[in-house]
């Protein structure tokens, strides 16, 4: 309540201020966004018709402002989001939802405990969402950050969501980021995963666990997703390190980071492994450094965010120890 408060203070103070660069109005732009979208390609009945309740979104654009400005590092960020109360409620989860897990896991090899990381780091769990017209929250975000070109993207694969009669869609809903369902994906990644695993003759991401369960797994398996392998580890740097790998050296074997100095952050030796990792350092230098895995590509691809990947892999290690009887 408080946050909503605040919200609809700066939105009435600031005036939309955040829209200094555009010169022409939103209208304008949307108008020209439907040209430009039928001369690539898109239907112009079915691009009129989904434009035709689109509406310029100002929450979006300003929630999205804040959220750039928040100071975030990962030593308040994962304690406040991996809690006590989110790892019980996971395991709790996890251990009501497993024979779906299991069969999900057969049929896309993906570990159930990431499932339902990915599920709590998205939306708390929730059993269903509801949300904003998503073609509304894209064009205003698209007006805003007209130097992006995902944007324009993402709409074009909601106009095909629409128009996709195996997902039986009248409407699509996203939440501020333009993120649909209860795994907050893109409308490309619905669009090119959806699943109806309960065959009920609709893909439903947004009240439906089992169809929301099955397209995610269905993405991460197409995108390459390791069964064998986890996410990644934290771990340190010995004195002396060369800082400009963690920019530049890309991935190498677990065996070639040992041989530089890296240990597991409780400074016991890496495995002598060929597994390729790559070396991260989302808050810098002095802050928490992780070797992570090709999986992890995976869970970033769902969150945009190294802050929320990494909470994701944390979260999925504490569903997995201690083991849940």
């Amino acid at each position: 309540m408080i946050f909503r408060s605040i919200l609809f203070m700066l939105t009435a103070c600031v005036g939309f201020s955040v829209y200094a660069q555009p010169t022409v109005s939103f209208y304008q732009y949307v108008k020209q966004l439907q040209l430009d979208l039928v001369k690539n390609g898109s239907d112009v009945t079915k691009t009129r018709l989904a434009f035709s309740k689109v509406k310029l979104f100002k929450k979006a654009v300003v929630v999205q402002q804040l959220e750039r400005k928040r100071i975030k590092s990962l030593d308040t960020y994962l304690p406040r989001v991996i809690n006590e109360k989110r790892v019980k409620r996971a395991r709790a989860l996890y251990k009501e939802h497993l024979p779906l897990l299991k069969e999900i896991e057969k049929k896309y090899n993906i570990q159930p405990r990431f499932i339902v990381a990915l599920w709590g780091i998205a939306n708390d769990f929730a059993p269903e969402v509801d949300g904003y017209n998503a073609l509304s929250v894209l064009s205003s975000l698209a007006y805003a950050n007209q130097s992006d070109p995902s944007y324009q993207s993402q709409i074009q694969s909601t106009i095909n969501l629409l128009n996709t009669q195996a997902i039986g869609l009248s409407n699509v809903k996203s939440n501020w980021a333009g993120k649909v369902g209860l795994f907050n994906l893109n409308s490309s990644q619905y669009l090119t995963s959806y699943q109806d695993y309960n065959n009920d003759g609709k893909a439903d991401v947004w009240q439906s666990m089992d169809d929301s369960f099955a397209t995610t797994a269905n993405f991460l398996q197409s995108s390459g997703w390791e069964h064998n392998y986890t996410w990644g580890r934290q771990v340190k740097l010995p004195t002396g390190f060369d800082h400009t790998l963690i920019e530049t050296a890309g991935y190498k074997t677990l065996s070639q980071w040992k041989k530089l100095g890296i240990t597991r952050f409780d400074n016991r030796q890496l495995p002598t492994a060929t597994l390729e990792a790559q070396l991260i350092a989302p808050d810098g230098e002095k802050g928490r450094i992780y070797l992570t895995y090709k999986n992890f590509e995976y869970i970033m691809q769902l969150n945009d965010s190294l802050y929320n990947a990494i909470a994701v892999g944390y979260l999925s290690n504490r569903i997995k120890y201690p083991k849940i009887k």
